[in-house]
């Protein structure tokens, strides 16, 4: 019974229970977003991916889709820049390659398809306990996520926590 008591069996749990939860959601593009720069502030970096997203919007309005909706996990990476994760809901047949370009004014980017097989804890789960990471939602996933039945079942895994 060690494992449910010690950091790391609990650190695990965490990340399994919060990856089923995020499994929830219509996920199509799995994205990495690395600065070319060595250092990137915080604020800047942040300011890059919100143009990249808002290029995003644009693209989906003009398909006549609703907004999309994201995941995104910040790490920071071994050369000290920071470096980007997200899993982006809502983009319908807009076209990864072309967004993987636009990324690459910065700096480089991984635009893949989402497998719901593995699920969101293969994608995301390693960043979901690091202690110099930072998640940051959309305002509408929170629809995409109480659309489903799912979030009974992560009351109960979070109480077992």
């Amino acid at each position: 019974m060690a494992w449910r008591t010690s950091p790391q069996g609990l650190m695990r749990r965490a990340r399994i229970a919060f990856g089923e939860w995020l499994s929830t959601p219509q996920w199509e593009w799995f994205t990495s977003h690395t600065f070319r720069a060595e250092y990137v502030s915080p604020k800047e970096a942040d300011r890059h991916w919100q143009s990249w997203l808002n290029s995003l919007v644009v693209a989906a309005s003009a398909a006549g889709l609703p907004r999309p909706f994201y995941f995104r996990v910040t790490e920071i990476q071994d050369r000290g820049t920071l470096h980007f994760h997200s899993l982006i809901g809502g983009v319908g047949n807009i076209r990864r390659l072309l967004f993987k370009d636009f990324w690459e004014l910065n700096g480089f980017a991984r635009v893949v398809k989402y497998d719901p097989d593995r699920g969101a804890s293969f994608y995301v789960g390693k960043y979901l306990t690091k202690a110099d990471g930072d998640i940051r939602f959309s305002h509408n996933l929170k629809h995409h996520l109480t659309k489903y039945s799912y979030l009974g079942n992560l009351n109960s895994n979070l109480e077992g926590l």
